[in-house]
């Protein structure tokens, strides 16, 4: 494949081509193509679709549900407190703060409504995490440890939401 030499002339033919002010294109013969002379911003700039309100909630709220696993997973696996119920509150909550703006710095997830909804996710956790463990009660306990995993299986019931050391479930149907 062979490309023809081009030489000082060919490239001021080609400048004079879109130089010349009657022209609203001109033709591009290494391109082969009709190139415009002008664009508009509009057509330059992509038209993004942004993402709908509630993707970008669920985003963060997953953002601050991660965020307090981290921390649980931190307390049971490596430090194994087993101190009053108001300091491993507080560690968790000052760990999952912790890992909810690493995850949000990282994903730039920083608005105001967005912390708000991470906020939410570690509260939505905190309260109703444990239907996870209810939920995949073998795969929490790879990620936690078997003890804990019994431990929680053992105070809570399923579909139930734990409220300063009280657990409130809804009550199971009789059959």
């Amino acid at each position: 494949m062979g490309v023809a030499k081009q030489d000082i002339n060919d490239f001021n033919a080609r400048v004079k081509r879109i130089n010349n002010p009657r022209n609203k294109s001109y033709y591009d013969p290494d391109l082969g193509m009709h190139v415009p002379k002008r664009v508009t911003r509009d057509k330059i700039k992509k038209q993004n679709e942004e993402p709908s309100l509630l993707g970008k909630i669920i985003v963060s709220m997953i953002i601050g549900a991660l965020g307090l696993m981290a921390a649980q997973i931190l307390r049971i696996r490596y430090f194994d407190v087993a101190a009053s119920d108001s300091i491993v509150f507080y560690l968790e909550l000052i760990v999952g703060a912790w890992a909810v703006i690493t995850l949000s710095a990282l994903m730039n997830r920083r608005t105001v409504g967005a912390r708000l909804a991470q906020v939410a996710g570690l509260v939505i956790m905190i309260t109703a995490g444990h239907n996870i463990i209810w939920r995949w009660p073998d795969q929490m306990a790879v990620i936690y440890t078997q003890a804990y995993v019994d431990e929680v299986l053992e105070t809570t019931s399923q579909h139930s939401v734990v409220y300063r050391g009280q657990v409130y479930g809804l009550p199971s149907p009789q059959s």
